[in-house]
């Protein structure tokens, strides 16, 4: 029998392992911690249009493109710069680059699909779902999603879920362009 040693361990590659699966962690948690938190506030932060039921459907009152994008809008203003700090602070933290960005990149979706859950989960219910049992005329609230309220429309089918990668990867990529003068500890010459 043979006893496994810590020095083992390191020739092996299993010891050498461990900061690189404690960031790729660190990483994935301190997104979806942040997409939850950017839900709460996206919600928070939202006021919700009205609308009118008429023949068991739901339409926005006053109608139009700018008042159901209110909620897609906040959504982006709050991913984006959320993203975008994080990918900065990931880049800070040198080394296994390529793991660090596979990990953001991850982390980043996630938060994303996190802080829609959140936020849709806290908002209204869907006043489409809610019209067909109210009478015509009833005020409903309309609902938090990232598409139009219209009936035959998936509320989470939305390009506005890619703000949060899109802001990781610009801060990530940017830090580790722009970073290596000042924030680097180690001499690329």
């Amino acid at each position: 029998m043979s006893t496994v040693t810590h020095e083992s361990l390191e020739h092996t590659g299993v010891g050498s392992q461990r900061p690189l699966l404690r960031r790729i962690v660190l990483v994935l948690a301190a997104f979806a911690v942040a997409g939850a938190g950017a839900g709460l506030l996206w919600e928070r932060l939202w006021e919700p249009p009205t609308g009118l039921t008429y023949q068991g459907r739901w339409f926005l009152e006053p109608a139009g493109p700018d008042v159901s994008f209110e909620g897609i809008a906040l959504f982006v203003l709050i991913a984006f710069p959320l993203g975008l700090l994080l990918g900065v602070l990931a880049g800070l933290w040198r080394h296994h680059e390529t793991a660090t960005l596979l990990a953001v990149l991850v982390g980043a979706g996630l938060a994303g699909v996190v802080m829609y859950a959140v936020g849709s989960s806290l908002g209204p219910a869907d006043p489409q779902a809610l019209a067909a049992g109210q009478p015509d005329y009833t005020e409903l609230p309309g609902g938090l999603g990232l598409t139009a309220p219209d009936p035959d429309r998936v509320p989470w089918h939305s390009t506005a879920l890619v703000a949060f990668p899109a802001g990781a990867m610009t801060g990530l990529v940017g830090t580790y362009l722009l970073g290596s003068r000042g924030f680097a500890g180690r001499s690329r010459g």
